[in-house]
């Protein structure tokens, strides 16, 4: 009988460490699996948070080159793969260089068979409006868009919201901002170069003046640094008013240079819209021996130039400005890599070279 006990006690004994050594395993089992999966999703977390963002797909490197340059290096412009759409935001339409840019953009999209939209703010003031349109554009689901900013900051949410949606910014004249590719000119050089033009035809000394762009215009800011480069102990300026891009205030601006400045030998206005009312405020007070200089190359003061009443202006040429801008979008969507700067051609134009320059 005790004997019987024993086994008894001894198989319920093994049976105990049996279930004891069963439970220690699953324990063990348990506990290595969570850290086992805790750190997966460490893991996991860790490659979210450290995964990189899509990679743009549209390339750029960092150089400078013109358009002839360009079809140079990398041929004719591609035959789109679909009908593009491009968003085009001007600065206004008020004025003949963005009339003249929105003929090129749109010339540029009927031979290539994509969509150009182009809209502009109201006037040259209206940086919130020119931000709405901006904005809305990019709502539309554009493939592209091409912007020409009043101020280096006023477009930044859009410009934001277009890289984060990755869609390729031009930025077109004026104000240079965070964009994919600039296509435009120099305006510090544009200044420089009326000032230089002004120096040779006065024998490098006299007075002059200035008529200013709109205040805190990029633009503007450069122009009037570089025509201020180009002054010496000789050639004086003597006056420098503001005429906020607008004809009649060039005109107040150059009536009251006059009078306070009889002796004033040239002006140059940062735009041809002052330089036509610098002319007129000139015929006005009978004086024929002032040398005017304006900046864009438009229409009216190319014909002004032909008459012989402006004296000169460094054209911009921005119609071609707003064909390069489509050419450009096209190569950056079909995957091409392009120069993230494109120089655009300017030239100073007079009576002697205004037939070459613009023929009729």
């Amino acid at each position: 009988m005790r004997k019987f006990v024993s086994i008894i006690t001894l198989v319920i004994l093994m049976v105990v460490v049996a279930a004891c050594g069963s439970n220690s395993g699953n324990n063990s089992s348990t506990s290595s699996a969570s850290p086992s999966a805790s750190s997966q999703a460490s893991n996991d977390t860790a490659q979210s948070s450290a995964a990189p963002s899509e990679a743009p797909k549209f390339k750029t490197v960092d150089s400078k080159a013109t358009a002839s340059v360009l079809e140079a290096t990398l041929g004719q412009v591609p035959q789109p793969s679909k009908p593009y759409k491009i968003g085009v935001v001007l600065k206004t339409l008020s004025n003949e260089h963005w009339q003249e840019m929105k003929k090129g953009y749109e010339e540029a999209a009927a031979k290539y068979g994509v969509t150009v939209d182009v809209q502009a703010a109201k006037d040259e003031s209206d940086l919130t409006g020119q931000l709405q349109i901006a904005e809305t554009m990019l709502n539309k689901g554009y493939d592209a868009i091409a912007v020409s900013p009043l101020s280096s900051s006023n477009l930044q949410p859009a410009l934001d919201k277009a890289k984060s949606l990755n869609i390729p910014v031009i930025n077109v004249d004026d104000s240079k901002v965070e964009a994919t590719v600039f296509v435009g000119g120099d305006h510090r050089e544009m200044g420089a170069m009326a000032a230089a033009y002004i120096s040779s035809k006065l024998g490098g000394k006299g007075e002059v003046g200035q008529v200013e762009g709109q205040a805190g215009s990029p633009a503007a800011l450069q122009r009037i640094d570089g025509y201020k480069s180009g002054m010496t102990d000789d050639l004086k300026l003597v006056a420098s008013q503001p005429g906020d891009w607008d004809r009649l205030k060039a005109l107040e601006a150059t009536n009251n240079m006059l009078k306070a400045n009889p002796n004033i030998k040239a002006i140059y206005a940062n735009n041809d819209t002052m330089a036509l009312g610098v002319v007129e405020a000139l015929k006005n007070n009978k004086r024929t021996d002032i040398i005017v200089i304006g900046t864009d190359g438009v229409p009216d003061a190319i014909e002004s130039i032909r008459k012989g009443e402006l004296t000169g202006s460094i054209a911009t040429f921005p119609y071609d400005m707003g064909y390069t801008a489509v050419e450009v979008t096209i190569r950056l969507l079909e995957g091409q890599e392009v120069p993230n700067t494109i120089v655009s051609r300017q030239e100073l134009v007079d009576k002697d070279n205004v037939d070459q320059l613009f023929p009729k």
